[in-house]
């Protein structure tokens, strides 16, 4: 070990004259962990939440949507079906209807948003089966069952193998009376998206056929592709192929409103977090500079010894990267710890009506582990430059002239 690293550590480790600057010499550390740990939970939490809801999105709309631009009741022609599905990039196809109805049971009364599709394909595509909390898949061929969401059950006061009715929305706003369907509740599910667990609705294709009174093949599809971060590009490209009037959107061109805000958070929320960080620099910027004043004396001898101002800078610089990697390690074990504690644990809970999840997730990143301390260490290495270099310009003669 040199001799600039064994003073740099006898500097931190001994008490000073004056206590104040072991102080915050203390501060200074205990801050930049707190800082680091700070931004790396926040940029963690801002990935989790990004992903949750991706993956949610993604899981229950599927990666694109095929529609008609002159009208819903336009069927699909067969040809252009099976040349979807003969797409290399494109995983499965499945053809849907989907409009709003009324769904009552006993006095209780709401809407529900009811898409019909073959649910044993659709389940490859939209994936139910991982967010069922009771019941099961209904088999093939069931025209009467119906999936709906947890919150919807419980405001209907439904559980699965009861019955209930649904009446066909547009149809009672026009003059024709009344057409409505009994169902059989099969299975609850639970997204974590209140959106969905109130509204969205699922049967069999034939079940929605004959509620809406759809005599014709289906108008819409729901595609999944290989890469869902590709499906915009794909969507483009499969549109020109089709050509009008034929149109894709895909999930994330479904939620832009809600995607866009995520991304806008992001920039805010880090500046806010990282002024605790800042604080904790100035606090090590301080630190050195007051050792400095007070360690004048000691810099005279070790200069006229025949330290050069480098191995005199070196010592502060070397405090300065020592305060920077000790206070950003610890900042990643605060980090790991209380982030692994939520995942394990959920002990802070999100009301799933307004954050689409019901807890705070957690998503690591070797860059949010990686770079925030290591910017920390550069940071603090930055903050020692000015009071290493006013060291390095003490002459002897000055420091030790009243010795």
């Amino acid at each position: 070990m040199t001799p600039q690293r064994l003073i740099a550590l006898r500097y931190l480790r001994t008490r000073h004259s004056y206590g104040f600057i072991s102080f915050i010499g203390y501060l200074g550390m205990v801050g930049l962990a707190i800082g680091v740990a700070a931004l790396i939970l926040t940029l963690s939490v801002m990935r989790g939440f990004e992903d949750e809801v991706e993956n949610k999105v993604a899981s229950m709309d599927g990666h694109l949507r095929l529609a008609n631009a002159l009208g819903q009741d336009v069927p699909l022609p067969d040809s252009l079906i099976s040349k979807l599905r003969a797409h290399p990039e494109v995983e499965s196809v499945i053809p849907y209807v989907a409009r709003h109805a009324l769904v009552r049971r006993s006095s209780r009364s709401d809407g529900i948003f009811l898409m019909g599709a073959d649910l044993q394909q659709l389940q490859g595509v939209v994936d139910i089966g991982s967010f069922l909390t009771a019941g099961k898949l209904p088999p093939t061929g069931d025209t009467s069952a119906i999936i709906i969401g947890d919150k919807l059950a419980q405001q209907l006061g439904v559980n699965p193998g009861e019955k209930i009715i649904l009446f066909d929305f547009n149809y009672l706003l026009g003059s024709q009376g009344i057409r409505g369907r009994e169902f059989t509740v099969a299975a609850t599910y639970h997204s974590g998206m209140a959106e969905y667990d109130q509204l969205l609705g699922f049967t069999s294709l034939g079940a929605a056929q004959a509620l809406f009174g759809l005599q014709k093949p289906p108008s819409k599809a729901i595609i999944n592709v290989e890469n869902r971060e590709r499906a915009e590009v794909l969507a483009a490209s499969i549109e020109e192929d089709l050509g009008f009037p034929y149109y894709l959107i895909s999930w994330r061109q479904r939620h832009a409103s809600l995607f866009n805000w995520l991304q806008g958070q992001q920039l805010p929320i880090l500046i806010v977090f990282g002024f605790i960080a800042a604080v904790a620099l100035l606090n090590i910027f301080s630190t050195l500079s007051l050792v400095v004043v007070e360690k004048r004396r000691d810099i005279g001898i070790l200069r006229s010894l025949g330290f050069s101002r480098r191995r005199i800078q070196g010592i502060f610089l070397y405090q300065g990267g020592i305060v920077g990697l000790v206070g950003s390690g610890a900042g990643i074990a605060l980090a790991l710890l209380l982030g692994n504690l939520q995942r394990k644990y959920q002990f802070l809970a999100l009301d799933s009506d307004i954050y689409f999840m019901d807890a705070l997730p957690i998503q690591w990143s070797w860059q949010s582990l990686v770079l925030i301390p290591s910017l920390g260490l550069v940071l603090s290495l930055l903050a020692a430059v000015w009071p290493a270099r006013r060291a390095a310009t003490i002459r002897p003669a000055e420091a030790l002239r009243y010795e």
